[in-house]
């Protein structure tokens, strides 16, 4: 199982739903969590089908601050779900490990104080979770020093409460792969300040059932925070990639003479064998070509996105129409990427211009679904 967390800081901005969109279709995670949401329900129900999932539960945000939201799949199995002003939790049922465990997510407050008595409210609320649990989210807290880097806050945050919080119930810190922290900013008076502020914890109990859980830190464009991905099932296994003949490049005009100098290249054998090694040839060909240029929109995100990350990384003060303007640029190449999933959908009778992104999403993923083996049985039943 694969769960996503990010305090997406508004699904209405600008990057949000393409960012959301990108993640999905790379790690295909069956929950998302989403705090400072600043929606009401009206609008997350749109944000839940346009990334195609079937459930929600949400915490409306007031005055267009706050606000949370969890969205699972089908299959998914939740048995219930309970809400707090500041946590959405879910009793999740997970028939891969034939296990139950509580999924908590977190948006604590900003304000000492409030957080002091939120951290007494889950103290008491855990007594429902019973001994398997996991609690994600952005705890607005610093658990040491250690953990920050560059710059000062603006405020001396007490951290106490919490820490007592995580010793005393025995909680364990996951832990991460990528960059070490999770929340990035740029105070004029205090520089570029990075902390890890989103951070996941979880029982000991929990922490036996998913050995092999990992956390990994996203770099988001859209926020001044990562988005946190777990995978308690990690498999690193690749198969190869097949050749597939992409439609677009027919627009291109040298692609004549490139198939053309492959066909007529010199073969000698049979009739049978010199199709045969003619279509190799060709098929090589086109693979050396496609190289030449680019391909899709990918590259293009990957170098805007680089662009963005040195901006971010830059020791001066970072231009704000910079950034603009290359999150604009990735605004259009996500658009572009969404051409790809037009074509490797396969649909013939489709128009072009069609941005019904979901049902070309739909038709690959419901693909490589049918296509992927999961498991196999025996005549006996095991």
């Amino acid at each position: 199982m694969r769960v996503q967390m990010w305090n997406c800081q508004g699904v209405g901005s600008l990057l949000t739903i393409p960012q959301l969109r990108e993640v999905n279709n790379l790690f295909s995670p069956s929950m998302v969590f989403l705090s400072e949401t600043k929606n009401r329900t009206k609008y997350m129900e749109k944000v839940k089908n346009n990334l195609r999932f079937d459930e929600m539960a949400v915490v409306e945000a007031m005055n267009k601050a706050s606000g949370m939201a969890l969205l699972w799949k089908q299959e998914v199995k939740i048995i219930e779900v309970l809400m707090t002003a500041f946590t959405i939790e879910a009793h999740v049922k997970d028939m891969e490990v034939n296990s139950d465990w509580w999924f908590v997510g977190i948006y604590a407050s900003c304000d000492h104080k409030v957080r002091k008595q939120q951290w007494k409210v889950l103290e008491n609320r855990k007594r429902l979770w019973e001994e398997r649990w996991m609690i994600i989210g952005d705890f607005n807290d610093i658990i040491s020093n250690e953990e920050k880097w560059g710059g000062t806050t603006r405020e001396e945050r007490s951290f106490q409460d919490f820490k007592e919080f995580i010793h005393g119930n025995q909680l364990m810190d996951i832990g991460f792969v990528g960059h070490p922290w999770t929340w990035c900013i740029n105070w004029e008076e205090a520089g570029e300040v990075k902390q890890r502020l989103d951070r996941d914890l979880c029982s000991y109990s929990w922490s036996q059932v998913y050995e092999k859980v990992n956390c990994r830190h996203i770099d988001s464009y859209a926020s001044d925070h990562s988005i946190l991905l777990f995978d308690t099932t990690m498999n690193s296994s690749r198969r190869n990639k097949r050749f597939y003949f992409d439609k677009r490049w027919l627009k291109r005009e040298d692609i004549g003479e490139v198939v053309r100098t492959a066909w007529e290249k010199e073969t000698k054998g049979s009739r049978m064998f010199q199709v045969t090694r003619k279509i190799k040839n060709y098929r090589v060909a086109l693979l050396q070509w496609r190289n030449t240029f680019q391909a899709n929109s990918r590259e293009k995100i990957e170098q805007i996105k680089n662009q963005l990350s040195e901006l971010k990384q830059s020791s001066g003060n970072t231009s704000k129409g910079s950034v603009d303007s290359l999150k604009k640029q990735l605004k259009e190449a996500y658009k572009e990427e969404e051409l790809h999933w037009h074509q490797k959908s396969r649909i013939q009778w489709l128009k072009e211009g069609d941005r019904n992104t979901k049902y070309f999403h739909a038709i690959v993923q419901g693909r490589r679904r049918r296509n992927r083996m999961n498991k196999l049985q025996r005549e006996d039943g095991t």
